[in-house]
């Protein structure tokens, strides 16, 4: 109940932080709730003195969307009316209702170079602004001061638990003081990047779902390894996406993007190789687009993954990996997030797919208490995303009930936390399924995987699709997560941990376990439907266990898509209805399919 309370305490504060309207036009000044020394100072942390006022600094100047009251309108529209269901916008229209008009974006410009601070650019159609100038400057024109502190401790807490565990104490810059500008230049900034160094200079909130945990396959005697491995045919056919290819879904037409690593690369040849070795006929086009040219956190097995797997289970779709590496305003600005964020961006505004796949996310809980503006921009990307069309899935990660119960093999240094985007309102988060095989390589036996994240947000209060679910047991009271599941690990002999399904890596098999393939596989599904669905979740809270399917017209017959998981744990038991473990369920892909149309249609 202590941790119920927490929560809803956090999502007050959380929506107040953004309301654009808190201050009356006729007040002087804007107040950037986003810069407040609640979410710049560490807690316990020791002030040592003022930052130089000659040292540059590099900002980055986020921006709102205009008229979200009208947005939040038209979501509403799309998703619940009759007249409007499903009208979805192109990206340009969305550009042109919402997005900062350039009259604006040119009067805080010209206020920041007042101060002497230098225009470098903006990246996203105005969204980041781009200055460089001294202390002194940004202080002057923020209205601030920025001073240095030291953090004793060995652990960053927040929401009085332990999060980012085994460091080292640091020193580190921040305001202590709430930024503040006039009214009119001030009334769309989100949040200002680089006021302080504590995120993202020394810590990079971004995580792979998977962490690392490959292997190379040997068929040693390890408990760990599997000695069967698990194909992709064998996993189509058991969840019946056979039956779907059969009857032509294929998902020619559909455009999945997948999030990559940012500062990472791929070697194409490797998603070949994977095609080839396991037959798979691929009519789609593979595509990789880069920004920037850091690539120093090496060659991206996680990516290497998505593609692999997402090209075998809709071999007619449109596939792209995007990477930015060290792009927006510039490595020593923004370490990675920004890059995360212009990721989505791109996709969304430039290739419009049907399906994002995202395997790369960040602790909700470290977001909303230290960096809340980049969770809130991300947050206006995926309902751009919900606007257009575009089904967003996300890997619900490795590390058991608020990732407070990872697998004994790895340590992850990051506790007491569900993930972000997944726990978006506009995401659908895929949890993970166990599949057991015999000594002939056929599935016997799906459970819930014990590492299987699922919990609460501290951020987002209970969904429409949440409130008035058919599914049993849904919870009412915040956002929470899985929204589905499906293959994360498996194999013969082995404990829940061990290793069962391939990748080629580096030229190499290699076999894997994770929620890491549970989203590009579940996003491929999706795309094999060729339609633009939008959110999920709308659809997938509609669809009971029986195949009645509630619409906004009122009830429909479906299939039986679900599969409900009853056995397993993270260690919440999974159950029949909702769970902890695999949310509603894993599916049968071609049942699925079929209920997603109809819904969409009707």
């Amino acid at each position: 109940m202590i941790r119920v309370l927490i929560a809803l305490l956090t999502i007050i504060i959380f929506l107040s932080s953004f309301s654009l309207e808190s201050i009356s036009s006729s007040q002087s000044s804007y107040y950037i709730q986003t810069t407040s020394p609640v979410y710049s100072i560490l807690p316990g942390s020791h002030f040592i003195q003022p930052l130089n006022r000659s040292t540059e600094l590099y900002i980055g100047v986020l921006l709102s969307l205009r008229n979200t009251s009208g947005l939040t309108s038209l979501l509403n529209f799309i998703y619940g009316s009759k007249q409007y269901y499903h009208h979805w916008l192109s990206p340009m229209s969305f550009d042109n209702q919402f997005y900062p008009k350039r009259s604006y974006v040119n009067n805080l410009i010209s206020y920041l170079e007042s101060y002497n601070l230098s225009y470098s650019g903006e990246f996203g159609d105005n969204l980041v602004l781009i200055f460089n100038g001294s202390v002194e400057s940004v202080e002057s024109a923020f209205h601030t001061y920025i001073n240095v502190y030291y953090y004793p401790f060995t652990t960053i807490y927040w929401f009085g638990l332990p999060g980012i565990t085994n460091i080292q104490p640091f020193y580190y810059y921040a305001n202590n003081v709430t930024a503040s500008v006039p009214y009119n230049v001030g009334k769309f900034i989100l949040g200002i990047v680089g006021l302080n160094s504590f995120d993202p200079h020394l810590y990079s909130a971004i995580s792979q779902d998977w962490k690392a945990n490959i292997v190379k396959y040997n068929a040693t005697d390890s408990s760990l390894i599997s000695k069967i491995v698990i194909s992709p045919l064998t996993i189509q056919r058991y969840f019946n996406f056979t039956q779907a290819y059969q009857n032509g879904y294929t998902g020619k037409g559909s455009t999945i993007a997948i999030e990559g690593v940012p500062e990472e690369y791929i070697n194409n040849s490797d998603i070949y190789a994977f095609w080839n070795l396991y037959n798979v006929q691929r009519t789609g086009t593979f595509s990789v687009v880069e920004f920037g040219n850091d690539t120093s956190g090496g060659q991206s097995g996680e990516n290497e993954l998505d593609a692999e797997w997402a090209g075998a289970f809709s071999p007619g779709a449109n596939l792209y990996v995007v990477f930015s590496n060290g792009y927006v305003g510039g490595v020593s600005l923004v370490g990675y997030l920004l890059n995360y964020w212009y990721e989505l961006y791109y996709m969304i505004n430039v290739l419009n797919p049907t399906e994002i796949s995202i395997s790369v996310t960040v602790p909700e809980s470290y977001l909303a208490a230290y960096y809340p503006a980049m969770l809130q921009f991300i947050h206006q990307i995926m309902e751009q995303a919900a606007v257009e069309g575009i089904s967003v899935l996300a890997a619900s990660g490795d590390w058991g009930f608020e990732s407070d119960h990872p697998p004994p093999n790895f340590i992850i240094d990051t506790y007491n936390t569900i993930w972000y985007p997944e726990t978006d309102p506009y995401v659908t988060s895929v949890g993970g399924i166990f599949i057991s095989v015999n000594s002939s390589g056929n599935i016997t036996r799906i459970t819930g995987w014990d590492y299987s994240t699922g919990g609460n947000s501290v951020v987002f209060p209970a969904q429409s699709y949440e409130l008035t679910s058919i599914i049993p047991d849904t919870p009412k009271l915040v956002r929470t997560y899985p929204d589905i599941a499906f293959v994360s690990a498996g194999g013969f002999n082995i404990p829940e941990f061990g290793f069962g399904l391939p990748l080629i890596f580096q030229g190499q098999l290699f076999l894997w376990y994770g929620t890491s393939g549970a989203a590009p596989v579940t996003a491929a599904m999706v795309s094999l439907t060729a339609q633009r669905l939008g959110s999920l979740n709308f659809a997938l809270y509609s669809i009971s266990y029986q195949g009645k399917i509630f619409t906004p017209n009122g009830y429909i017959q479906g299939m039986k898509a679900w599969i409900p998981i009853t056995t397993g744990g993270n260690p919440t038991p999974a159950h029949y209805g909702w769970n902890y473990v695999t949310g509603p369920g894993t599916y049968n892909a071609y049942a699925m399919i079929y209920d997603l149309i109809l819904y969409s249609e009707t």
